[in-house]
């Protein structure tokens, strides 16, 4: 495929090295075709501020900022030195024409720095409405999506609430590396779930405020049960978390090792709180359940409900969560639909076509730029 650019640098409000979501399956697939850089928002600590360099995956950077935490307050986002560093890094490479990648719109300041480079925005996340958005981030995304040249929404309601500024905008809602996580369905499960006795209620991801913790308490209340929580906790005090015998919380498991983990499960949980920040979420880890052939049980989330709702069982209150959990089995016809919906939403599949829109916007850039002189 024709490389995108000499180059594309991403704005990432996410850490690499946490959770393996979107942002890391998509560029590790674009830094195939062409060297990828990834700033990270900047990490706050004692002493002298420095660039962290770490290259995670074939022809892909990331760096990573670490501020003097009795400084002055980043308003931007992006720290000081972050630009002239990435230009150094371009220069390095002989890098002309960079591309820009945004996943947040607090790092609109690059899109200053680099004012001649095409704008991508893949919103994954209504960001503005999570816990502890910082102030002003809906009206710069405002500001992004005016001048973005091409927009991705990961699921239907980003696509809805952003389909107003043109044809530039995209609905790729997220994938799944399906082979990885059927292995689910054959490998020895983790030791630490195969060893719990009763059935055991499983989740993938972060522990943060889109949790309903209620649903948790609910489910270690069944009896023989046992719920296991599989990643970091964010934005939320550990003391207020559910504890028990019967509630284990496993940390952040390694990407690799999570089919394992999941392979132990009885049955997988989508525990969402219905609230602000859920609203347009359109969870990666359903495709990863459906992948390793695992009765899924869920809130009402929208995007879910619309797509795969009669690949789900959907709940509306704690208690009614529990007990569709003691009694889900995972029929041989729904998890053969289930299967083929996972299988038809690959990464590969789904950064082939964001290149390909990128492409068709690049050269429509390059023939208005070309008629204005």
């Amino acid at each position: 495929m024709r490389p995108l650019a000499d180059a594309v640098v991403v704005a990432l409000h996410l850490r690499w090295r946490s959770v393996y979501q979107r942002p890391q399956h998509l560029l590790t697939r674009i830094a195939r075709h062409v060297p990828v850089i990834v700033l990270e928002e900047p990490l706050f600590a004692s002493g002298p501020s420095r660039f962290d360099v770490d290259h995670p995956a074939p022809n892909l950077t990331v760096v990573r900022p670490v501020v003097d935490a009795d400084g002055p307050y980043l308003a931007s986002r992006i720290a000081p030195g972050a630009v002239d560093f990435l230009r150094a890094r371009l220069a390095e490479m002989g890098a002309g024409a960079p591309l820009l990648w945004l996943y947040t719109p607090m790092m609109l300041e690059l899109a200053d720095a680099f004012p001649s480079a095409p704008l991508i925005y893949d919103c994954m996340d209504d960001l503005s409405s999570f816990a502890f958005a910082p102030p002003g981030m809906r009206e710069r995304e405002r500001t992004l999506l005016e001048r973005a040249d091409v927009v991705f929404c990961g699921g239907h309601s980003l696509y809805r609430a952003r389909a107003g500024h043109g044809p530039k905008v995209h609905c790729l809602p997220s994938g799944v590396e399906f082979a990885h996580f059927a292995a689910a369905r054959t490998a020895a499960p983790h030791a630490a779930p195969a060893l719990l006795r009763g059935r055991v209620y499983g989740y993938a991801g972060v522990i943060d405020e889109r949790i309903d913790l209620e649903i948790v308490r609910a489910l270690a209340a069944l009896p023989q049960s046992h719920v296991v929580l599989d990643g970091p906790v964010a934005k939320i005090d550990p003391r207020a978390l559910p504890s028990g015998p019967n509630v284990h919380y496993a940390g952040q498991v390694e990407y690799r090792e999570l089919p394992r983990w999941i392979a132990g499960f009885d049955v997988a949980l989508m525990p969402f709180a219905l609230n602000a920040s859920t609203r347009s979420i359109s969870p990666t880890k359903l495709l990863e359940y459906f992948a390793a052939g695992k009765p899924v049980v869920t809130t009402a989330v929208p995007d879910v409900i619309e797509r795969y709702g009669d690949l789900v069982t959907v709940a509306r209150t704690p208690q009614e969560f529990a007990r569709a959990c003691l009694h889900a089995r995972q029929s041989p016809q729904r998890d053969r639909a289930a299967a083929a919906a996972a299988r038809a939403q690959s990464w590969d599949t789904i950064a082939a076509a964001m290149e390909r829109m990128i492409g068709a916007a690049l050269v429509t850039l390059r023939i208005a730029r070309e008629r204005a002189g």
